[in-house]
C-alpha cells in the first residue's frame, strides 16, 4: 500500500463528513466528535444505540435476497428507514455476508443462513504441504457479489447515509476459518513457520481486497464506516483475532501481532476488537503497541459484563488508546462516569424502544468533559505515514 492513499482517501472522507445527511442531518457535528474520541479530545463519551420502528418491517440480513440486489437493498432501505438513530450513531446500510468474509474470498466454501442469521466456512487448507494459493483473486465469485452490493448501496447512500463494510477481520481469524480452530493450536506447535508465512500471504491479499472496498465507496462519493459504525477522518479498519483466547501472550506476540502492524500500514487506523474475558489477557500487549489505535471490548456471551473489566479499560485509556465498550443499556451510565469521557465511546447491545434510546442519550450528553482544542481535520500533507 502506497502512503499516498491514505492521503487520498483522507481528503475524500473529510469532504463527505463537512455536508449532512438526509437521514442524518447532524452528520457533520456527529463526526467531529467520532474524530476528537480517536485523539483523546472528545467532550463527552460517544454512544451508538439505536431502536426499531415501525411494526411488521422485515429485520435481518436479508441473505436470500442477496442474489437479488435491487430486492435486497430495498429491504434493508426499509429498515433503515424505520429506526430511530440517537446521539453518535450512524445511519448505514451493510455489504454483510458473515463473519470473516476474507475467507470466503480466498476460496473457503460459504454457507448462508437465513434462519440462523450468520454465515460459515468450510476449511480448505488440509495440510502444510501442499497448501491453497491464498492470493487476491479479483474474480472470486463471493468477492465479487459483495463489490457489486457495495456499488449499489454507496449510488444509494450518496447524501443520504452510510456506508458499511463486511467484516475484514485479521489474518489469524482468517487463517483460523480456512485451518480449523482445533488443526491452528496444533499448528502453533508443529507448523509455525508455516502458520506464519500463511498470515503473511493472506495480508498480501487483504490489501488489494481493502483497497478495492476503499476505491469502490469512495468513488461513488458516499461515506464509509465499518461494523462498529465508527467514523474516522482517515481510514481505518476492525481487525478481529478471536482465536487470542486461545494462546498466550508470547504467542499473541509472535503469531499475531506481525500481521496487525501490516494491517495498520495499509488501513492507518486500527480498532482491535477485544472479544471476551479470554481474550483479555492480552490487553497490555495491545496497550503498548503503536499499531493499535483503539481497542473495542465485548464482555461475551455469559461472561462479566464490561463493569467487571473497568480497570482493564482505564488502563488501555491510560496508555493512550481510545476504548469502545458494549454494554447493556443499565450499564451506560457506570461506564460513562467511570471512563475517560474524553475518549469512550459505548454501543448499547438491547434491543431498545426509541424512548430509552432516546434516555441513553440524555445520560451521555451529561457526562460532559474538558475538551482539549481539536483540528476538525488535519491537514491531509500531515497524515500519511503519521504514527497512531
Amino acid at each position: 500500500m502506497n502512503p499516498w492513499r491514505h492521503a487520498v482517501w483522507s481528503e475524500q472522507l473529510c469532504a463527505l463528513r463537512a455536508e449532512p445527511l438526509e437521514f442524518c442531518p447532524r452528520f457533520p457535528e456527529i463526526a467531529a466528535r467520532w474524530e476528537r474520541w480517536w485523539n483523546f479530545s472528545a467532550e463527552r463519551p460517544l454512544l451508538i444505540a439505536a431502536a426499531p420502528t415501525g411494526a411488521g418491517i422485515y429485520r435481518g440480513k436479508a441473505f436470500h435476497l442477496i442474489d437479488r440486489p435491487v430486492e435486497w437493498l430495498a429491504a434493508q432501505r426499509l429498515q433503515l428507514e424505520h429506526t430511530h438513530f440517537v446521539a453518535d450513531t450512524l445511519p448505514r446500510i451493510r455489504a454483510d455476508i458473515g463473519p470473516v468474509s476474507i475467507a470466503a474470498f480466498l476460496g473457503a466454501p460459504l454457507t448462508l443462513s437465513e434462519p440462523e442469521q450468520t454465515s460459515w466456512q468450510e476449511p480448505i487448507i488440509t495440510d502444510w504441504d501442499n497448501p491453497p494459493n491464498l492470493a487476491f483473486d479479483p474474480e472470486n465469485p463471493w468477492l465479487r457479489r459483495v463489490m457489486s452490493l457495495l456499488a449499489i448501496i454507496a449510488d444509494d447512500a450518496r447524501g443520504r447515509y452510510v456506508v458499511c463494510t463486511p467484516d475484514l477481520t485479521g489474518a489469524i481469524d482468517t487463517l483460523v476459518n480456512l485451518r480449523g480452530p482445533d488443526r491452528m493450536c496444533l499448528d502453533l506447535f508443529d507448523h509455525r513457520d508455516a502458520v506464519m508465512a500463511a498470515a503473511e500471504k493472506i495480508m498480501d491479499a487483504w490489501g488489494p481486497i481493502y483497497t478495492r472496498i476503499m476505491e469502490t465507496v469512495l468513488g461513488h462519493g458516499a461515506a464509509i464506516t465499518q461494523w462498529l459504525a465508527c467514523w474516522s477522518d482517515r481510514p481505518f479498519t476492525i481487525p478481529t483475532c478471536d482465536f487470542t483466547a486461545l494462546i498466550g501472550p508470547d504467542d499473541f506476540r509472535e503469531c499475531c501481532l506481525p500481521s496487525l502492524r501490516r494491517q495498520a500500514a495499509i488501513a492507518g487506523r486500527l480498532l482491535f476488537h477485544l472479544d471476551g474475558p479470554q481474550a483479555a489477557r492480552h490487553a497490555p500487549a495491545l496497550a503498548a503497541e503503536p499499531s493499535i489505535t483503539a481497542v473495542q471490548y465485548t464482555p461475551g456471551a455469559g461472561t462479566p459484563s464490561a463493569l467487571a473489566q473497568i480497570d482493564l479499560l482505564r488502563s488501555l485509556q491510560a496508555a493512550g488508546k481510545p476504548v469502545l465498550v458494549i454494554a447493556p443499556k443499565h450499564e451506560v451510565a457506570e461506564l460513562a462516569r467511570q471512563l475517560d469521557s474524553r475518549a469512550t465511546a459505548i454501543l448499547v447491545e438491547d434491543r431498545l424502544t426509541p424512548t430509552e434510546a432516546d434516555e441513553l442519550a440524555g445520560i451521555v450528553a451529561a457526562r460532559v468533559a474538558p475538551s482539549e482544542s481539536f483540528s476538525n481535520c488535519p491537514a491531509v500533507h500531515s497524515l500519511a505515514g503519521r504514527p497512531e
